[in-house]
């Protein structure tokens, strides 16, 4: 008999072996070739799931290139025939995300790139088979025979025993597959597969020792004598984290090993079946850093452990990929991750200016009036006009003047008003419809107040029987009692030698600073405290002559000075 004769014979011995467990088509195929996948959850390791979380709004991303070498062996007996799939590259798309310190989520969309078929070593034997088929080889309809892809995975982990807390962690992984795959080119599953499992986790000093167990249920596929359903899922492996490299270089720095086995729950680590039912058991080693900032490279290597190659058991896989990791770490809890938080132990005030540095800016227009204190935060100003503008200079802070852009007294709400008379001689007082303005807090008077003192002194000149006339200098509340009082009286005085060289007799007048002593107004409104800051000129005995016999006058009317 031939060699050929006796190939076929040995495949239908196994078809047959296969028939009598399975119940189901031999040439159903519907199972991916590469059952080991890398892991999609944060903080892990490379298909192990770690149970240590991350906090809130942390992210993982990588793009990871998985090849693989003899993935689905043909042999008679112990002897090999060949390999159907000699050749595998696989691309995945990972992304996760910390949606709860206890709670994140992993999705890893596969791309089957290419896989090389020898499916003519059947053809030869008398069992025509189609090969398979990949991104970049040729596949008809792509959507309907999933030409490229592999089943999506959706990888939820929920943290039961945080690490920081108890002995060691402990989370809950209910993975579930979405079979978009083919089944034909062995890269998805025949329906969906959902895989829960446990994984634990300690750590000692700079060593994460990790293990997970799980349950993998799923429709079974076949292939000749191959039976693939559902199965006991078991890793353990180690993470030993090193210093940082290359001068610094390459931070968070780790070596990785793992072992990782699967067995069939109908006849778990079977030896007299083991042609079919296999238990795929391989080793993983790799390292991963970071070389810029978030940015880091992982490479590691593997193979099947045992002495033939084939499911689950590949001569030799390496995987190496892109990945981004971003742990938002947040001490303040300003919601400005640490390693971008100029104050990291100090939370950013979040008031809509500059709240992306993590600092906080007590005094957002840095006008020396905190924003708590400050009328206008954004807008630079005196302390004594509460941190406000003045466009117009007349102490009446732009946000309550009713004429920001025009000069007027706080009685009048910052507004000039419409005409002459300016200045009225009174029984008791000389009235001004204007501010005498000083320099912020300093005794020297503006230069816009000249014209109304000017005016001032003429009325005293015109009215010698007037006086004397008492200068009285006032403040508001802000600052203290003993500076308001000197700063007012220094105020006073200082009106007090203006009218002097202005030739009034220095006997006429008398200074007195009274501070915050005799507001007219409440202190608790900007409008208010700008109607205490004012200079008023008394007449003591200005009433007892108007009511002397032949004495009595109306108040003299001064018009404004022509400009």
């Amino acid at each position: 008999m031939s060699r050929s004769a006796n190939v076929a014979a040995a495949l239908w011995v196994m078809l047959a072996a296969s028939v009598a467990i399975a119940q189901d088509n031999p040439f159903a195929r519907g199972f991916d070739a590469v059952p080991l996948k890398p892991t999609p959850l944060i903080d892990s390791g490379i298909a192990l799931d770690g149970a240590n979380g991350w906090t809130r709004k942390s992210v993982r991303a990588a793009l990871l290139f998985d090849l693989s070498v003899d993935d689905l062996a043909l042999r008679e007996g112990d002897t090999p025939l060949g390999n159907l799939i000699p050749f595998r590259a696989d691309a995945h798309l990972i992304a996760g995300y910390q949606v709860h310190q206890r709670f994140d989520v992993g999705v890893d969309l596969p791309l089957v790139v290419y896989q090389s078929s020898n499916f003519g070593l059947l053809e030869r034997q008398g069992f025509p088979q189609p090969g398979v088929f990949s991104l970049v080889q040729p596949c008809g309809d792509f959507l309907a025979r999933g030409c490229g892809l592999a089943d999506v995975r959706v990888v939820p982990r929920v943290l039961v025993l945080d690490p920081d807390s108890f002995l060691f962690g402990l989370a809950v992984i209910p993975e579930v597959r979405i079979p978009i795959g083919d089944g034909l080119s062995f890269t998805g599953d025949r329906g969906w597969t959902v895989a829960p499992r446990l994984a634990a986790e300690r750590t000692f000093g700079p060593v994460r020792v990790i293990a997970n167990a799980g349950y993998r249920f799923r429709k079974p596929g076949q292939f000749l004598n191959l039976y693939v359903g559902n199965e006991f899922t078991f890793g353990a492996g180690a993470i030993y984290h090193l210093p940082d490299l290359a001068a610094g270089r390459l931070t968070h720095v780790d070596a990785i090993g793992e072992v990782h086995l699967a067995t069939p729950t109908g006849a778990p680590f079977t030896f007299e079946q083991s042609d079919s039912l296999k238990t795929p058991l391989e080793l993983l080693l790799g390292a991963r850093a970071r070389f810029f900032g978030r940015w880091g490279v992982e490479l590691s290597v593997g193979r099947g452990i045992g002495v033939q190659s084939g499911y689950g058991h590949p001569d030799f896989r390496v995987m190496a990929g892109l990945r981004y990791d971003f742990e938002f770490r947040d001490r303040d809890g300003d919601g400005v991750a640490d390693d971008v938080d100029g104050c990291p132990d100090v939370p950013e005030d979040n008031d809509g200016f500059e709240d992306d540095d993590g600092c906080p800016d007590p005094d957002n227009d840095r006008d020396g009036v905190l924003d708590v204190e400050d009328a206008c935060p954004d807008l630079p100003g005196a302390r004594e006009l509460d941190g406000c503008p003045d466009r117009d200079g007349d102490e009446v802070p732009d946000n309550i003047d009713r004429c920001p852009d025009q000069a007027g007294p706080a009685e009048n709400e910052g507004c000039p008003f419409t005409g002459p008379p300016f200045v009225e001689l009174e029984p008791e007082r000389l009235r001004l419809k204007a501010n005498v303005l000083f320099e912020t807090g300093q005794a020297r008077i503006r230069p816009q107040s000249f014209a109304i003192l000017d005016e001032v002194a003429r009325v005293l000149k015109e009215h010698p029987e007037v006086g004397p006339v008492t200068i009285e200098g006032h403040t508001d509340n802000r600052g203290g009692a003993a500076y308001n009082r000197d700063l007012s009286t220094r105020r006073a005085r200082a009106v007090l030698e203006y009218l002097v060289r202005k030739g009034i007799d220095r006997k006429r007048l008398r200074a007195k600073g009274y501070g915050e002593d005799s507001p007219i107004a409440p202190n608790d409104t900007p409008l208010g405290r700008a109607k205490n800051r004012r200079v008023e000129f008394t007449l003591k005995n200005h009433a007892d002559i108007l009511q002397e016999p032949g004495k009595q006058k109306s108040p003299v009317l001064v018009p404004a000075p022509e400009k």
